[in-house]
């Protein structure tokens, strides 16, 4: 491997990017890294309030490393950075099997963060670019000799590998257009009203019903909730305060993906709590947890659906402005 090193170089420098770019954003965005150990359920072994803090900096300091260190010394970096390529694969891995979707912003604020079988190739790509590192490594290279090596034919090749690499990330990665914005108490007061959709539910009770006939009689807001999942807890220690301040106009369910889970939220009150057969209800809307959506009384949507825990607790504040507003049932 250290006899092309331009293929070598590729390579290290892909990995060092993905470091680099991965602990930069871990950083910007502490919250989501350790909700990332609550939601891949990292082993108790690994302290999450200590790991979690400090993962960002030993990504950022292999990225360093594998471009700093020189030949002979790289081979135990580069083993650091394929143990840490392997655990996260196996982490990923180990998510696909859980009987709830993962989600995980595993490069912080960027990227996808659904945890499905993309993920999992990803994960294992970059363990075999490691495993590249390793054997570059033990072939007594490094990046400062691979550049010494280069002539002027392999700085080209490298360049252009590297504008390659920067258009792929502009077009791939190019954020959508949000359009323009109006305010949330706009968005609640102009809601193109569509029927409720039919979506099953068991509530703490027993009882089975429809999401149509559980807002027959009241108004309901519904949390879908994951349970292991920093962003889901955080909105389900705030439902007993919701409930408090919507009745007796709104009701509050917390949807669960099952029994299970359901009935272990210690978070707010169990009766607030239900649980949907096969993700329906999450089908239905096409949401990830934490989402929330209102439902009118009269068999139409009044608001949402929403996602992500800072939009849900957002619509909540946009709901309760526009109640309050509005005459009590009373009155």
């Amino acid at each position: 491997m250290s006899q092309a090193p331009v293929a070598a170089l590729v390579v290290v420098l892909t990995l060092v990017a993905v470091l680099l770019t991965s602990g930069v954003a871990k950083l910007r965005d502490r919250r989501a890294t350790r909700d990332a150990f609550t939601a891949l359920r990292v082993p108790a072994i690994v302290p999450a309030d200590v790991a979690a803090p400090a993962l960002p900096w030993v990504e950022i300091a292999a990225a360093a490393l594998l471009l700093v260190t020189p030949s002979g010394w790289l081979v135990p970096v580069a083993v650091v950075v394929l143990l840490l390529m392997l655990a996260y694969a196996a982490l990923v891995a180990r998510a696909l099997t859980f009987d709830e979707p993962v989600t995980c912003s595993c490069f912080g604020t960027l990227g996808r963060h659904d945890v499905d079988t993309t993920t999992l190739a990803r994960n294992v790509l970059l363990t075999a670019l490691a495993a590249v590192v390793v054997w570059f490594a033990l072939d007594g290279g490094s990046v400062p000799s691979a550049l010494g090596a280069l002539d002027v034919a392999g700085w080209w090749a490298l360049a252009a590998a590297a504008a390659a690499a920067t258009v792929a990330v502009l077009v791939v990665g190019a954020p959508a257009s949000a359009g323009p914005t109006a305010s949330a108490d706009e968005d609640l007061l102009d809601y193109e009203r569509q029927a409720t959709p039919y979506g099953a539910l068991t509530l703490h009770d027993g009882t089975t019903t429809s999401i149509a006939q559980l807002a027959a009689a009241q108004a309901r807001l519904l949390v879908v909730l994951n349970p292991g999942c920093g962003p889901c807890v955080r909105t389900a220690e705030k439902l007993d305060d919701w409930a408090a301040r919507l009745a007796p106009v709104v009701g509050v369910v917390a949807i669960y993906p099952d029994e299970a889970s359901a009935r272990a939220a210690g978070e707010h009150a169990y009766d607030l709590a239900a649980w949907e057969p096969e993700l329906n209800v999450r089908r239905v809307f096409s949401v990830a947890a934490p989402a929330a959506v209102l439902l009118g009384a009269d068999g139409y949507l009044a608001g949402g659906p929403v996602d992500g825990e800072d939009e849900v607790a957002a619509f909540v504040e946009d709901v309760f402005g526009v109640l309050t507003e509005q005459p009590s049932p009373a009155e």
